[in-house]
């Protein structure tokens, strides 16, 4: 039998017992090794033999708004701008716009630079998390900044996570100090994106069982496995505990709200949080793996998905844009679902949903202007 092991700057193999392999002048890439017996083969990337139609999507059949962006504020709007309309974007959302100064900063350099076509999401200050006006003091900012052109609020993985109070306790989602944001983004109808929890196996021992082991090698610092790090059902229950006691909210909940490895499971929390959306955001891996799942429930929900690439529009590293264009709109086979070296997560290919023209509409561009208050008209 072939057993498989990643190639790190250690080069440990372990199945069973640890057996250190020879060192190569690529010890300090990852890679794929395989042994069968006394057979070792590094850095093993098979080429398929499989002949299938390739089709190469240069832009989306509709103009998309990426609603997960991260960019800093040195960078170039009309660089972004540029990018855009090679890619075929016509609004991008910046997750990571800050607050305060430095939220202030990121709106007069953006809004005004691209027409509103860049669109700036403000963070919340979790310094004074312990003060008895914390809520309200995030909400006057959340005020200001609306009024700003800010147009919505992130909250990052850290919430539920790793942001502690004073004491040392991890501070959940459901935390009822928040509810004067809630409340406020519900009045100044600014829509609430929010990460929360990871993918599951970031949550369960970094084994030979665990279908995420080479990313978690290069990234321990992402597994949240022990210690007294909260279990992934207990973060969920945590976030929809939150979205249900806040109906008049809009969320938009971040890399298909970690539930793109069980359709049913998802399918049911939609069902039940009329107020919950989705970005497809960072899970091409999973959603490509089953198309058949994937495409019946992209139609089923096709109102409360959302496009997104948790990258800035033209980032080079790890470009996904293209990836996602072909596994949303073609029926291509069994290709990569990353575009540098190694695969970003785990050792797999993904396939396309080809799906129907008006699901494609709401997911680039439907669903986000609805939320987001867009008016478009003409091809952006």
């Amino acid at each position: 039998m072939v057993l498989r092991a990643i190639i790190l700057s250690s080069l440990v193999c372990t199945v069973g017992l640890s057996q250190t392999l020879p060192t190569t002048n690529e010890s300090n890439q990852s890679g794929m090794a395989v042994y069968s017996g006394n057979d070792l083969l590094l850095n093993y990337r098979p080429e398929s033999t499989l002949v299938t139609p390739v089709h190469k999507i240069e832009k989306p059949k509709y103009p998309a708004i990426d609603i997960h962006c991260h960019w800093v504020g040195q960078l170039d709007p009309k660089m972004l701008l540029a990018n855009m309309e090679e890619l075929g974007i016509s609004h991008a959302v910046n997750l990571s716009g800050g607050f305060g100064k430095d939220l202030l900063a990121m709106l007069d350099r953006f809004t005004a630079a691209s027409n509103g076509r860049l669109i700036i999401f403000a963070n919340l200050d979790f310094k004074p998390i312990d003060d008895a006006e914390f809520g309200t003091y995030n909400a006057q900012i959340l005020e200001a900044a609306r009024a700003k052109g800010c147009a919505g609020l992130k909250l990052f993985k850290s919430l539920g996570l790793t942001i502690r109070d004073k004491a040392g306790k991890i501070v959940p989602v459901d935390d009822p100090r928040f509810n004067p944001v809630w409340q406020t983004c519900a009045r100044l109808k600014m829509p609430v994106l929010i990460h929360s929890a990871d993918p599951k196996s970031f949550f369960t021992p970094t084994d030979a069982r665990n279908e995420r082991w080479m990313q978690l090698k290069r990234h321990p610092g992402w597994s949240f496995f022990g210690g007294d790090f909260p279990k992934w059902d207990e973060v969920v229950a945590q976030r929809n505990r939150m979205i249900k006691a806040n109906p008049e909210t809009t969320f938009i909940i971040a890399h298909m709200a970690e539930g793109s490895n069980d359709y049913a499971l998802l399918g049911k929390w939609l069902d039940e949080m009329p107020n919950m959306n989705i970005d497809i955001s960072g899970r091409e891996n999973e959603i490509g793996r089953q198309p058949l799942a994937s495409r019946r429930f992209f139609i089923k929900y096709a109102d409360r998905i959302l496009f997104g690439t948790d990258r800035y529009p033209g980032r080079p590293d790890q470009p996904r844009n293209r990836i996602y264009y072909r596994m949303l709109e073609t029926e291509d086979e069994y290709f990569d679902y990353y575009d540098h070296p190694y695969p970003p997560t785990g050792e797999w290919k993904i396939y396309g949903l080809n799906l129907p023209d008006d699901v494609l509409e709401k997911i680039y561009r439907g669903n986000a202007a609805r939320l987001l208050g867009l008016d478009l008209k003409g091809p952006n």
